[in-house]
């Protein structure tokens, strides 16, 4: 592992092994300041000019194709190990089909993360949630069947009633928890985060993506931290003018006295193409 620590002021909560403290340092979170909804914090992998995504490219929109980075895919198992919850838009999920169209599970691939989960913290399997206000998700992609995760779907009423037809005409009324919000298909996800925090007990969320989902969560104040690893190319314009390559932040716009600032917590590197940041939520900031 090429790892290496530049900075760190995190918290030390976690009882990391002594060999993966030695080369990330101290783990932790602080305690949560909305106590009603989970501890939320995002993962993206982006570009020197902010793009995440070769989007208009078939099959490879997703971000392994910007990252290609061994230290990137073990920091994602790595913070996946520590939260109850991953959450990612219907999108996501379409967009990175993987090889044999079946998509990923997105649970935890390295064994040592995954047997320190289970054994040291305690905790259950990774509940994978898909939020889709409409419920147009396809039931056979892996994360819905594979043994390693806890599928979940948030959604609007009118989803809800589309997927509980579709689980049932498949015998599979059961396999999907269903946590549903707001109105039509539109997801209320203040309300939705709630739900999560005060019926499920769930206190940690890591969202995924995509870009889209993410800027909801910003513009909305419900992003807690940022995990954000920068790959050293530059992605540029689409090749396809009528499919955008997204930026990180998706559609936010801000004015200068609106704009949020966050406050580097820890820096990590692997030489000589990946930088690796964390950073704290502070919101708009007074000079």
């Amino acid at each position: 592992m090429n790892l290496r620590i530049g900075y760190t002021a995190s918290e030390d909560t976690f009882p990391l092994p002594v060999e993966i403290r030695e080369f990330y340092g101290p783990f932790g979170f602080p305690p949560n300041p909305c106590p009603d909804r989970p501890y939320v914090t995002s993962n993206f992998v982006m570009g020197l000019d902010g793009r995440v995504s070769f989007r208009e490219l078939a099959g490879r929109a997703g971000g392994r194709e910007v990252s290609r980075s061994a230290e990137d895919r073990w920091l994602m198992d790595f913070l996946r190990a520590h939260h109850d919850a991953l959450l990612m838009g219907a999108r996501t999920l379409r967009e990175e089909p993987g090889k044999d169209g079946a998509g990923w599970d997105f649970g935890i691939g390295d064994d040592s993360l995954r047997e320190y989960r289970e054994k040291t913290l305690k905790l259950p399997r990774l509940k994978v949630m898909i939020l889709s206000g409409s419920g147009n998700v396809d039931l056979n992609f892996r994360v819905f069947h594979s043994p390693r995760v806890e599928p979940w779907m948030i959604t609007a009423p009118d989803g809800e009633k589309k997927l509980l037809e579709e689980l049932a005409s498949r015998g599979e009324s059961g396999n999907v928890r269903i946590v549903t919000a707001g109105a039509g298909v539109q997801v209320d996800v203040v309300r939705a985060f709630q739900i999560l925090r005060s019926e499920y007990g769930i206190r940690t969320l890591l969202c995924e993506g995509g870009p889209t989902l993410y800027s909801q969560l910003l513009e909305r104040r419900l992003v807690d931290e940022e995990f954000r690893a920068i790959a050293m190319q530059v992605l540029g314009e689409t090749t396809d003018p009528r499919v955008v390559r997204p930026t990180a932040c998706g559609h936010c716009s801000f004015l200068p006295e609106t704009a949020p600032w966050f406050r580097l917590i820890s820096l990590h590197y692997a030489l000589p193409y990946h930088v690796f940041l964390r950073l704290r939520y502070e919101g708009p900031r007074t000079f």
